[in-house]
């Protein structure tokens, strides 16, 4: 009849619009499989980067390495600084940088929710103290001083303007420091803690310190302080 098509034109687009049709299956399960291709490269990349987080926050990266001393004050009996020698374990750094880190602190009925104030620098130069060279009472002393007639040899990071004396309060100090506000594997750390006069810990007394890297396992350390306790000395904590 006029106006109908051949059967062979009939077939023909027949063909055509399921080759199209076959098409657009196609494009649209490969855009599928790209999909879930990605999201499951995507959940194993999650996946791994949490248990790499867990394993971190699992165990602590910081050791004690050396013994613990106690610093005596003037008054026999008191101890107003320990010294904590610590180095990394497992890792090859690990940051201390002074609002990543929480020191807390516990003597007796008495607790401080953090007293870490940073890795010791000198107030001058901001440069850091490597104390390969110094006398534990030098660093002592030179936390605890302020207003220096030359504060490029001074630190002073636990004075107080305020009160006039020292805070308690810890600071980090690095030998063989690169300069940056971690704790590689090759340095090793002092954690100094000083006391202020107020809060001088007597002997037998117990003391807690935790120490609590960014998105780490805390460093819980806890001892007595000596009995025998003589003036201005140093002992190994108990």
């Amino acid at each position: 009849m006029k106006g109908e098509y051949p059967i062979k034109c009939k077939r023909a687009m027949i063909g055509l619009e399921a080759a199209i049709v076959l098409i657009a299956f196609v494009i649209v399960a490969a855009a599928f499989s790209f999909m879930v291709v990605n999201m499951g490269l995507f959940a194993t990349q999650r996946g791994r980067d949490v248990i790499q987080q867990g394993i971190r926050e699992a165990g602590c990266p910081l050791m004690v390495d050396g013994s613990i001393l106690v610093k005596a004050s003037n008054e026999t009996g008191k101890a107003k600084a320990f010294i904590i020698p610590l180095k990394t374990m497992g890792t090859k750094w690990i940051s201390m940088w002074k609002n990543e880190t929480v020191i807390s602190l516990m003597i007796g009925t008495k607790a401080w929710a953090n007293i870490y104030q940073g890795i010791g620098v000198y107030n001058g130069t901001g440069t850091q103290i490597d104390p390969s060279d110094s006398l534990y009472d030098t660093i002592i002393a030179n936390l605890t001083k302020g207003s220096p007639s030359e504060p490029s040899s001074w630190w002073g990071q636990l004075y107080s303007n305020d009160t006039g004396t020292y805070i308690t309060g810890a600071v980090l100090v690095i030998e063989n420091s690169n300069g940056d506000n971690a704790l590689q594997h090759y340095e090793k750390g002092f954690l100094i803690i000083i006391l202020s006069p107020d809060d001088e810990a007597l002997s037998r007394e117990s003391i807690v310190i935790e120490v609590r890297p960014e998105k780490s396992a805390p460093l819980t350390l806890e001892f007595t302080v000596p009995e025998a306790l003589p003036e201005n000395a140093y002992v190994i904590a108990g």
